[in-house]
């Protein structure tokens, strides 16, 4: 039986574990809310990115398309031969400049003209779209539009941002001369562009940390109920194995120390035998919801093991009438690393069950084989069943599927909530398949570890 200081012991590690478990999910939470507003944040960046560039291109399209569309209508009549210009033409355009002559400064009192001395371009390119002039700039400012792409962004020598616009030029005949291609300046708005970008790269960390701060202050406080109850519950279990064991201890001395009737003495004694069990259950299952692992682990041999159950369960299954095998590979070992008396719990839980519920002249199978990188334990009976409605709760705390009959097997009605917990602990699984009257599979999955040699 436990001793007290043990049992202050439990209840001291379950509380440590309980509040790094409640830390961690509360981490998670704030982490998982920082993450979702981050990226919220990010895609309406984005978003608002995307619309701001292509309302601000669209503006600047027909901005252009209509600066460019007075030149074309004061050249119309002046544009004889596709890609050239006339004499007459040239002179009506002052400030005009060709490939590979120097260009003079515009001299115009006009406001049209005005405009490419702030920021706008103009000039002319052929079918092929080649660079024949320009007004007021270098011809050569920006590279020929050999590809005539109809809108487009670049920069020129001095690194400064245009948008250019392209316009077909006709003549009187409807014929094309050429292109007149139009553009702007945008190095503002590629600035405010940048600026956006940085205030979206220092902004959205610096939100997220704070959003991350709020929502562990919120999460720790929609968590806190839980936390209370979650502790509650442990509490209550290390709190009444620890209260229970001051009488049973009295009740056990009375027993031995006093004369009773035989019969009383044996119900008595059977009544603590199951109170002892029960007390040291619900340690266990403290223990394990708790997270509270034995601090060596060892490898285990899962062969020897179901052999070691096989053999203690044999007399109580010759009692029972029931025929009680295994198969368990001779070739090779499947090792397991963890508790190796949590293990053998486990396994005589599921077999010593299969047991107690099958009926004489029935039959109780265990079975250890390999799937890849997995050690699988079959316990199959041809027992009474499980009925479906049954089947999800039969690893609930004190849950009897057939309360007079489990009532007649003993136990504490623990032993598959203990069973599930080992498994867990473990990092493995459990599955059960169950039929009324044909019987119930369980099947328990655990991964391997390779043998080391000592």
């Amino acid at each position: 039986m436990p001793e007290v200081g043990d049992l202050i012991f439990t209840k001291s590690k379950i509380q440590m574990n309980n509040n790094s478990l409640f830390n961690y999910s509360r981490l998670k939470l704030a982490i998982t809310y920082a993450g979702v507003m981050g990226t919220t944040l990010l895609i309406c960046g984005y978003m608002a990115h995307i619309v701001m560039v292509q309302a601000f291109t669209r503006t600047v399209d027909r901005e252009l398309e209509l600066f460019g569309k007075v030149f074309e209508d004061q050249l119309k009549t002046e544009l004889k031969i596709p890609g050239e210009l006339s004499i007459t033409t040239q002179k009506s355009l002052p400030g005009i400049c060709f490939k590979q002559q120097s260009c003079l400064p515009i001299k115009s009192e006009s406001e049209l003209l005005g405009l490419l001395v702030e920021g706008y371009y103009l000039r002319f390119l052929t079918l092929s779209g080649e660079v024949i002039a320009a007004i007021g700039n270098n011809p050569d400012e920006f590279p020929p539009n050999l590809q005539i792409y109809p809108s487009y962004d670049i920069k020129n020598r001095n690194g400064e941002l245009y948008h250019l616009h392209l316009m077909p030029l006709k003549i009187n005949n409807n014929q094309l001369w050429g292109y007149l291609q139009v553009g702007r300046s945008v190095q503002r708005l590629n600035d405010y562009m940048n600026s956006l970008h940085w205030l979206l790269g220092l902004g959205v960390p610096s939100s997220m940390i704070i959003i991350g701060g709020a929502g562990w202050w919120l999460a720790g406080l929609a968590m806190r109920p839980i936390k209370k109850s979650y502790q509650q519950l442990q509490q209550f279990t290390a709190d009444a194995a620890h209260e229970l064991r001051t009488p049973i201890t009295s009740l056990q001395t009375i027993v031995e120390t006093n004369s009773i009737n035989p019969e009383t003495q044996k119900a008595l004694e059977r009544q603590i035998k199951r109170l002892v069990t029960l007390i040291q259950d619900l340690l266990l299952l403290s223990r394990l919801e708790g997270g509270l692992q034995e601090a060596k682990l060892q490898q285990i041999c899962l062969n020897d093991l179901v052999a070691d159950v096989e053999e203690e369960l044999m007399p109580m299954a010759m009692d029972a009438q029931v025929l009680l095998s295994s198969h368990i590979p001779d070739q090779s070992d499947f090792y397991i690393q963890g508790n190796e008396s949590q293990i053998y719990r486990m396994l005589l839980n599921l077999v010593s069950n299969a047991i107690k519920y099958t009926p004489a002249s029935g039959e109780v199978n265990i079975h250890l084989t390999t799937n890849e990188h997995q050690g699988v334990i079959t316990i199959k009976d041809t027992g009474i069943g499980i009925p479906n409605s049954d089947l999800p709760h039969i690893f609930e705390r004190f849950y009897r599927v057939n309360a007079d009959r489990s009532r007649n097997t003993g136990g504490s009605g623990l032993g598959l909530a203990i069973t599930l917990a080992i498994v867990q602990t473990h990092k493995g699984k459990l599955e059960v398949q169950s039929h009324v009257n044909k019987g119930s599979t369980f099947t328990v999955i655990l991964p391997l570890v390779s043998k080391l040699n000592r």
